[in-house]
This record gives structure tokens, sequence and C-alpha cells, in this order.
């Protein structure tokens, strides 16, 4: 199982891991002008992450934290019917602070907190992962285990110690799970069992190194007997997904129009239209980015679409090779894109924003053009980079804006970057832009269409393969992908209304616009779904412009 597991866990658990970066002060009783709804909404978010931190310790290990929380109390049928009937009651609290005495920057923490709280719903009510997915385990069979390797966890032993007690929990949450589990989608189950094969490699590999810092004797044979006993707990799982889940697996992974709507809606904190509309939406962006790979493969090649792409990786620039390793080529991307983002003052990057961020960004090179979009969408002006902007952050807002991936921003940055004229000079710029959006669009085409019962997987995946130009082996990865993860379908929507938010603020601001305070301005709403950004983005555009946008209230 490779590192960084924990970035890869469902929501709930993403809040947690969110909120140990700021952790919210202890919920006490209201002093002094608690009265106020400000004082009231600040109360109601420290509470709401109080909570999720308690509800979540295999992604709370992180210092210890929650450390002596058991695991698989979290996923009984009990606790996830209590959990519920809190959410729907905090809804309800929440609803009670009166509108319009929330508003500038409590609006949209406001926002922010009502989104947290639809999506943790959504989780429950619909898509409840703990009885449809087995993959949903993972988190706590691999991801309490896998925090404690971070060696600002405490010393080896502690983290040692920590390490047993969260592996001698494993048989009780498999245990738990097989009592959960009922309607599985055959796709689920197979996903499943590929993981926990990564689980069964990462006990084998990874949890025998925690072992070389500490000396203790007595704790070393405490942490590999834990080892062996959640080695065969979770063989036994596997067997059991095989043999017994497997078998009675079945169905479509839909869930359904009205799940897919509200999965969009909370992902873009806005109304969305019919589910019709949205694909017929997403159907007619698929056919734009094949349209765009299209014209940009007769730039590159006069042999059509396929020999342009076969370029791509056959011909790479002399330099390419001379860049070295994998961490070499993503560092010097990383220099031309920062660059090229200096020379065209596109964004405000700030001087200390570079450290660390070549270790941050896991991405594998693949030729010397995706590359320089990969940094584009995982670094500068990326993922990474709102992820320093949001340190300036009330700690309410960052801590919520930290639930949000950010993927629609990262995809947004992808165009820009090639909008804004960077590698104008070499086609295969465009055309590999133009291939990861039309991958992009079909995802999120073939998502939608499977949830929302268009498309059944085999159709989703033909359409990959006619349309969006993948070959076999990637056309079912990725309609796998989409058939597993409902959330795929909304990071292109969530692009594509930043692009037209940027057109609009072009057109509203005439001569006053200017590109670098318009990303500024998105960053400082911290890349957030797009209904909050919108309503906060015209705040921050008159500070930065000096007036109001033109038929705009700030």
């Amino acid at each position: 199982m490779p590192r960084g597991w924990a970035r890869r866990l469902r929501p709930v658990v993403v809040v947690a891991l969110a909120l140990l970066l700021a952790p919210p002060a202890p919920v006490a009783a209201p002093r002094g002008d608690a009265g106020r709804p400000e004082a009231t909404l600040q109360t109601l978010g420290d509470e709401f992450f109080a909570r999720r931190l308690a509800r979540a310790p295999h992604a709370a290990m992180r210092g210890g934290v929650h450390a002596g929380d058991p695991l698989a109390p979290m996923v009984a049928a009990p606790t996830l019917s209590s959990e519920l009937a809190w959410l729907r009651a905090f809804r309800e609290r929440l609803a009670a602070v009166p509108r319009e005495q929330t508003a500038g920057e409590r609006a949209s923490e406001r926002a922010l907190l009502e989104a947290a709280v639809d999506r943790e719903l959504l989780e429950l009510e619909v898509l409840r992962p703990f009885e449809r997915d087995p993959g949903a385990y993972v988190a706590l069979v691999a991801g309490a285990v896998e925090a404690v390797l971070d060696p600002s966890g405490g010393s080896a032993c502690a983290r040692l110690q920590r390490a047993a007690r969260r592996l001698t929990e494993v048989p009780e949450v498999l245990r738990a799970a097989r009592l959960n589990l009922r309607a599985s989608p055959r796709v689920l189950t197979e996903r499943a069992i590929e993981r926990f094969a990564q689980v069964l490699r990462f006990y084998r590999t990874e949890v025998p190194r925690l072992t070389a810092g500490c000396r203790s004797a007595h704790m070393q044979a405490d942490l590999a007997q834990a080892d062996t006993i959640a080695v065969r707990a979770v063989e036994a799982f596997v067997t059991y997904l095989e043999e017994d889940l497997l078998p009675a697996s079945g169905g479509a992974p839909a869930i359904g129009p009205d799940a897919c709507r509200r999965i969009l809606r909370g992902a873009l904190a806005a109304e969305v239209a019919p589910i019709e509309t949205l694909l017929a939406e997403a159907a007619r962006r698929v056919e734009a980015r094949r349209a765009d790979v299209e014209e940009s493969a007769t730039l590159v090649s006069g042999g059509g679409v396929r020999a342009a792409l076969d370029s791509l990786a056959a011909h790479q620039p002399e330099d390419w090779a001379a860049d070295g390793d994998s961490a070499g080529r993503v560092a010097r991307a990383l220099g031309r894109v920062e660059a090229f983002l200096r020379a065209r003052d596109v964004v405000s990057i700030p001087p200390r924003a570079a450290p660390g961020m070549r270790e941050a960004l896991a991405i594998e090179p693949l030729d010397r053009w995706q590359t320089d979009l990969a940094v584009a969408h995982e670094g500068l002006p990326g993922r990474y980079l709102r992820a320093v902007a949001l340190r300036a952050a009330s700690r309410l807002r960052r801590a919520l804006q930290e639930t949000w991936p950010a993927e629609d921003w990262g995809q947004y940055c992808e165009r820009m970057l090639l909008d804004q004229g960077y590698g104008e000079a070499d086609p295969r710029y465009r055309l590999a832009g133009a291939v990861r959006a039309l991958r992009d669009a079909g995802r999120s085409f073939a998502c939608m269409a499977i949830h929302s019962g268009a498309m059944s997987e085999d159709e989703a995946r033909r359409m990959l393969e006619d349309r969006c130009l993948l070959d076999p082996a990637q056309a079912d990865r990725e309609a796998r992908s989409a058939a597993a993860n409902p959330a795929l379908m909304s990071y292109t929507f969530g692009a594509q209304r930043l692009n037209e938010l940027h057109e609009e603020a072009r057109a509203r601001l005439g001569p006053r616009f200017r590109t670098r305070a318009f990303h500024d301005a998105v960053l400082q709403c911290g890349a957030s779904p797009h209904g909050i950004v919108r309503d906060r983005l015209w705040l921050e555009l008159t500070d930065a412009v000096g007036g109001n946008p033109p038929g705009m209230k700030p």
C-alpha cells in the first residue's frame, strides 16, 4: 500500500484530518456576546467538528488524538442510526440561526457548514457506504495504522504501541462489516477485494518497519503478534468477500437521479438543473472536448488523432532525459510553471509557497506536456497553492474548506494555464490539455450516467473508448472508478462553473478586469464550492479593482 493512504479516505475521515490542522477550541458555554448569531455559528461549528473528530478516531491518530477510542463501535448499526439522528437535529439548530444576521465572512462559513452537514447526511441516508461498500472499511483497518507511521506522532515506541493496539482491533471491525454489509453492487465488492489485497501488502511490508526505531523487545513482540492477528483477519475477510459476498453481489451501482442531483447540489453549493439537463450538458462537454482534441491533433500531426497522440509519448524534448528521474522531472516542471505564472502575473504566489511543495506533489511523470499540466493541477496554481491560501482563513473557514478536495479548482487551473498562453509555441501542450480534459469530461459523464441509471457500466465503458479515445484497459478502469465513486461526477461541473465565472467577471469588469485579481479572489474564498465562491467573489473583486462590478451588489 503506498504512503498517503489517509488522503484517499472517505469525506467523513477527511473532515477529521482537516480539523487536525487547526483543532477547534472545546465546546464551551457562551460568554459575553454569545447571544449574537455570529457567536452561535462559531459554537455550532466547534461542536460539529468536535463530534466529527470523535467519530473518526481512525483518522485522528496523528499526535495521539483519540488514540484510545475503539474502532468497531464507529460502524455499528446503532451508532450509525444515532449519528443520523444527531445530524438531522444539528441541521435544524443551524437553520434556526437568523440568516439575515450572518453576513460577510460568517455567511460563507454558514454556507460551508450547511454544505458539510448535507454531505454527511447524503453519506448516511443515500450512499450508506458501510452497508453497500466493503471497501469503506479499509479506512479503519489501514488508515488508522498508516497514520501512526508519521514521525510527528510521537516516539517510535509510542507509535509502535498505538499501531499494535489498532491492529488488534481489526478482527472486530471486520466482524462488524459482515453484519452490516448487504446488497453490495458487484463492482464495489470486486474493488474491495483488490483494496484489501493492498492492505495485506501494507501489513506485511510497512508495519514491520515500525520496529526499527524502538528497542523494546516486548513492544516489538506485541506488534508482531498484533500484525499476525490483523493479517489473518484480513485474509479471512478476503475469503468471505470472494466466496460469500461476491456471489451474492449484483445489480447496478446506480443511486438514482435524485441522489445524483443531491451530490451535485452539495458539491456546487447551488441549485442545479433536472438530471436530464445535467446529462445533456455533460454529453455536450464530452463532444466539445473531443472536438478540441481533433483540432489540436491537426497542429501536431498530419496523420490524424492517433498519430498525434502517439507522438506525445514517442517524441520527448531533448531535455526530458536530462531532467533525470521522476522527482527531477516534476521539479523542472514546477520551475517552468512557476516562472510562467510570475511572468504573466496570473496569480499571486506567496514567497513561502514553494517550500515542501515538491515533496507534497504525488505526480508520476508521463511526458513533458502532461507533467507540466499535472503540476498546474496539483501544485501551482492548483490544489497546493489553494492549501497555502487557506492558512490565512479563520479557523472555522479553514477547517470547513479543507473538507473539499478542490479537484474542480485543479481542473480549472489546467485549462486556464493554456488559455493564458502557456506552451503556446508547442502545439503538443494544447493537445495534451485537450486529451486530459476529454478524459475528465468522459469520467464525469460516465459517473452521472451510471448512477442516474441512464447507462450501464458496459455502455459507459464503450462511450469512454469510442468518444474519449481511451484504450480498453483505461476505459475499464475509468468506468469502474465512476461506478464505485459517485462524487466523480461533480468535479468537471465545478471546473466549468469556474470558467463561466471567469468570463462573467471579465465581461462585467471590462478594462478593470485583471487575471491575477480574479484568481486571488477565488483563492481568498478557499476555492470552495461554486455557489459559495460566487457569493463571495464580488466582495473580494470590489476591494481589488476599486468599485462595484457593473450590475452586481457586493
